[in-house]
């Protein structure tokens, strides 16, 4: 059979089809499978993530439950306290907190706004720098407990042990002291105006730069407490034991208040040399170093 196409129709025919050739319609094709794809892939993303979030809910749930229910263990609810402060949770009003065992546990810069630790075991934790306004610490051993910089505004400490416990410049405005057991605690540079001290055994504190101004002091013990630098303007001394404190060295007294003290409260004999010397001296000066 002859061939009686021309040159040009034959090399068209053997000229393959470029890309530049393709059918209109596959652009338009692609595209919406691409858009198709990453609105399934968006999707899942949102799904996994509120799974999760899920999840999450479901268990501080749980740890609430552990924390607020009978029949766990002294050690379930400790970790469950624990996992709650890990997770961020602020919301302490609801939660049963009484009883714990969390000695040494190490909680700095945590958010415990309006819990309720009643008789809790905190000796020797840390908590530098949480917020523990308006919280309660009813009958709680915080013996040796770090709570430096720590905010404890308005926080309800009744009858609490704080032994040796280290709050230099904690916020404890407003806060009830009432019948503590604070010997030798460290208050330095902190703040307890307007705390209520009535009755607190604050023997051998550490008050050096403290402010105590307004502070209610009734009965309270503050042997051989350094008061060096303490604010006590309008503080109720009433009945307060300065034995072997250098009350001489607070500011804010009123000369009445400097004149009874320095008929009930020279150093004693048994007091330190140091402390003798320096009354001595701040005496010889007419008592003007105030």
């Amino acid at each position: 059979m002859s061939d009686n196409s021309s040159p040009q129709e034959r090399a068209a025919v053997a000229e393959p089809m470029s890309p530049r050739s393709a059918p209109a319609w596959s652009r338009p094709v692609l595209l919406t499978a691409i858009v198709a794809a990453v609105l399934v892939l968006m999707a899942n993303i949102w799904l996994v993530s509120r799974l999760v979030q899920q999840q999450a809910n479901e268990t501080q749930e749980h740890f609430f439950w552990v924390l607020c229910q009978p029949g766990f263990t002294p050690t379930e609810r400790a970790r469950a306290f624990t996992r709650l402060v890990a997770a961020g949770n602020r919301e302490w009003r609801s939660a049963e907190l009484s009883d714990l065992d969390l000695r040494g546990i190490s909680l700095p810069e945590a958010d415990l706004t309006r819990a309720g630790f009643n008789r809790v075991n905190l000796v020797k934790a840390v908590l530098a720098r949480a917020i523990i306004n308006r919280a309660t610490f009813t009958l709680c051993d915080l013996t040796e407990a770090d709570l430096t910089e720590a905010d404890v505004s308005e926080t309800r400490c009744y009858r609490a042990v704080l032994i040796g416990a280290t709050l230099r410049r904690a916020n404890a405005r407003a806060a009830v002291l009432q019948e503590v057991r604070a010997e030798h605690a460290d208050f330095k540079m902190a703040d307890l105006s307007d705390a209520d001290c009535l009755m607190a055994d604050l023997t051998g504190v550490d008050f050096s730069g403290a402010n105590l101004s307004n502070t209610r002091l009734e009965g309270a013990i503050l042997r051989n407490a350094n008061l060096a630098l303490t604010r006590l303007e309008s503080a109720n001394v009433k009945d307060a034991d300065f034995t072997d404190s250098n009350w001489w060295r607070a500011r804010g007294l009123t000369t009445a208040q400097l004149d009874i003290l320095k008929k009930k409260f020279t150093p004693s004999e048994n007091a330190p040399a140091a402390l003798k010397e320096d009354y001595q001296k701040w005496a010889g000066g007419n008592g003007s170093e105030r």
